[in-house]
């Protein structure tokens, strides 16, 4: 493809709720690997929503997503490393998957191995051990007992096609699908809340294109262990209690600024310390930093996300310049 340069908004991914927000990220990764310069920026609305450059056309993105879901279905060495279905492995085996990613991208070092590399890094970091001595995976992991991470996206690779995407994109979102999902839509619970009967012993539906392209979302959001502790970009240290932040911002930016701003160190240092940034996001154009509680049960590890709030407010600059 070559670069174009219209905007094209999509309407469906909602900025302030993460699984919207993670989705735009997995679509401009997808554009950037087809070869085009992307750009990724939020209508400063009640409802920010995505707005791209690097498509000229939805059925231009869907068909660039559903080709790059091709390579993951296929070559991944992240989905393909054998009898591996979640990432919390033991650190016997999560050495050996590293160094096959890490082969893989040695002997290929095209933009699918890197992306593989990248996704790896996401997910999981040596040196970060849970209790029971497995590797401890990225803050955003809430799946637990036979809700398995790999074998979801394995699944999800596999399953999604156009249809899914261009709901994803476009809406309105049905939640009338039995494909896995990973548990990132902050409106989950208030779906599901307003049912006549008791959805407990039901399969939880959802929008399996959205959860695929948040899945490629995560790359934007790499882990670290730190003294045997893992740290996870946007997240502040602590398991079970610890909030996701992230920025939204009315200018234009590509997936390297989009990086530099995720990887701000104010967002996993605390709300006070995202107020006292106030000025430098401002200055970056970014108009608002957004706030999620995670939740996990006691029993089993399963998480959510809470309701999202603004934690950080303020017109976007007059100035629209592009990164």
């Amino acid at each position: 493809m070559t670069a174009v340069h219209d905007s094209l908004g999509l309407p469906a991914l909602d900025g302030s709720n993460p699984i919207g927000f993670l989705a735009a990220l997995g679509v401009l990764s997808c554009l950037d690997r087809a070869g085009v310069s992307p750009t990724l920026r939020w209508v400063d609305d009640l409802v920010p929503t995505a707005v791209l450059t690097g498509a000229a056309s939805v059925d231009d993105v869907v068909a660039v997503i559903d080709a790059d879901r091709t390579w993951w279905a296929t070559k991944s060495v992240v989905f393909g490393w054998p009898k591996m279905p979640d990432v919390k492995a033991d650190p016997a085996e999560l050495h050996k998957w590293s160094l096959a990613v890490r082969e893989a991208w040695l002997a290929r070092p095209d933009v699918w191995c890197l992306a593989d590399v990248r996704l790896w890094t996401a997910l999981v970091a040596e040196g970060a051990l849970a209790g029971k001595g497995n590797a401890k995976p990225t803050h955003l992991h809430f799946t637990a007992g036979q809700q398995q991470f790999l074998d979801m996206a394995r699944q999800l690779a596999r399953s999604v096609d156009g249809e899914h995407f261009r709901q994803a994109l476009m809406g309105p979102w049905r939640y009338d699908s039995p494909l896995p999902s990973f548990g990132w839509d902050a409106r989950g619970d208030r779906v599901y809340a307003l049912r006549a009967t008791d959805p407990s012993k039901e399969r939880r539906l959802g929008v399996p294109g959205c959860d695929w392209l948040a899945l490629l979302g995560l790359a934007f959001l790499p882990v670290a262990a730190r003294r045997g502790r893992l740290h996870t970009t946007g997240c502040e240290r602590s398991w079970k209690s610890a909030p996701f932040r992230w920025p939204l911002w009315s200018v234009p930016a590509s997936p390297h600024a989009v990086a530099g701003l995720l990887g701000d160190q104010s967002l996993a240092s605390g709300a006070e310390a995202v107020r006292k940034a106030a000025g430098d996001y401002r200055g970056r154009g970014v108009f608002a930093v957004m706030e999620v509680p995670i939740r996990r049960t006691e029993q089993g590890g399963y998480g959510s996300f809470g309701a999202p709030t603004e934690l950080l407010r303020h017109a976007p600059p007059s100035a629209v310049h592009r990164s």
